[in-house]
């Protein structure tokens, strides 16, 4: 599967960044089209996990958090590696509006 990397600065402590992704991951299930599924998962201190199910694929978020930021790769499946940058964006989006709203 192609990576591709992702980096959010913020300016939260690791836990309030951590709760805000957690608490939004309802919000952003709900965004994806055609019924999509998000599963998330602490790892660790500093680590984050997300499965985002869509079109019958698997896109996986590792993350990486920070005093500073949120930064990770997204694992894109092969069949959707033509949309590989416009699904990065969309994840840093998403992590950039849940980490500004508590």
């Amino acid at each position: 599967m192609p990576k591709v990397a992702f980096h959010v600065p913020h300016t939260l402590p690791v836990e309030d960044a951590a709760a805000r992704l957690l608490a939004g991951i309802p919000k952003l299930e709900k965004a994806i089209p055609g019924g999509g599924t998000v599963e998330a998962e602490r790892i660790g201190d500093d680590g984050m996990q997300l499965c985002i199910g869509i079109m019958g694929q698997t896109i996986v978020v590792d993350s990486t958090l920070t005093a500073d930021s949120v930064a990770g790769t997204v694992d894109v499946p092969l069949v959707l590696t033509m949309m590989k940058g416009q699904i990065a964006q969309m994840v840093e989006t998403a992590v950039a509006r849940m980490l500004s709203k508590p």
